[in-house]
């Protein structure tokens, strides 16, 4: 199902609700068809090669060392503040170290910034540490 024509064709079969001011409606219509999609493809493709930045930057992130893994995984965080693996990298390398500290800082940060089954597990692993 395609939302969005590429064809700027003008709707004429536009049906207005009897809540809503006729003239009002028409002048949101007319802005709705004037909407340009080709920016809201570039968005989608932008967004698409930043996801794919952001597997790439994971990835690199397993295979590397200890303290380039943590540089990766918070690079992760920066653009995407809820990513369930970078801070579970994080967390798992300061386990690694006995680094307590560290691991129940990210965990706080974690829960906070996670929903869900991540947040509950985030909970979880947090009140097995304190």
């Amino acid at each position: 199902m395609k939302l969005f024509s590429d064809k700027k064709e003008k709707n004429t079969n536009r049906e207005v609700g009897s809540n809503f001011d006729n003239s009002k409606a028409n002048e949101i219509f007319d802005a709705l068809d004037k909407i340009d999609t080709s920016e809201l493809k570039k968005s989608d493709k932008n967004i698409e090669n930043q996801m794919k930045d952001i597997s790439n930057l994971l990835k690199e992130a397993e295979n590397s060392d200890d303290n380039r893994a943590i540089e990766l995984y918070k690079k992760v965080l920066v653009i995407v503040p809820d990513n369930v693996q970078a801070y579970e990298g994080i967390a798992n390398i300061c386990q690694k170290y006995d680094d307590r500290e560290g691991e129940i800082k990210i965990l706080k940060e974690a829960v906070k910034n996670s929903d869900g089954n991540s947040k509950n597990n985030f909970m979880k692993r947090l009140k097995e540490i304190s």
